[in-house]
């Protein structure tokens, strides 16, 4: 099986279900162009109190549970920040505690 990411979904519930993701990670934690599902997005006390309205923000920016992203471009000897695109076509410069937040499972082929 393969997954192609283009920006041809208009929302997050238009993508389609894949069964065959691996187990839970973080966005930080893929690799360069490895296709993933958002799970969730979660708390990171690094934010301390502003933790709330961050998680807020990127769902607004789209990082929505069943949206499909990959990885673009990694910063200077692979590390963050990261350049991530959503299935939509979006694309965002995260920092490492953004990264953190966003849960995914990373889509393999069978």
């Amino acid at each position: 099986m393969s997954v192609t990411l283009s920006p041809s979904y208009s929302t997050a519930t238009d993508a389609p279900t894949l069964t065959n993701a691996s187990p839970v990670c973080s966005l930080l934690e893929l690799n360069k162009r490895q296709p993933a599902i958002i799970d969730e997005i979660v708390a990171n006390h690094r934010f301390g109190e502003i933790d709330g309205a961050i998680s807020q923000r990127l769902k607004d920016l789209g990082f929505l549970p069943n949206t499909l992203v990959h990885i673009v471009a990694k910063g200077l000897f692979g590390k963050p920040p990261y350049a991530v695109q959503l299935s939509t076509g979006a694309q965002f410069s995260l920092r490492a505690d953004e990264l953190m937040k966003i849960k995914c499972r990373a889509i393999t082929s069978a």
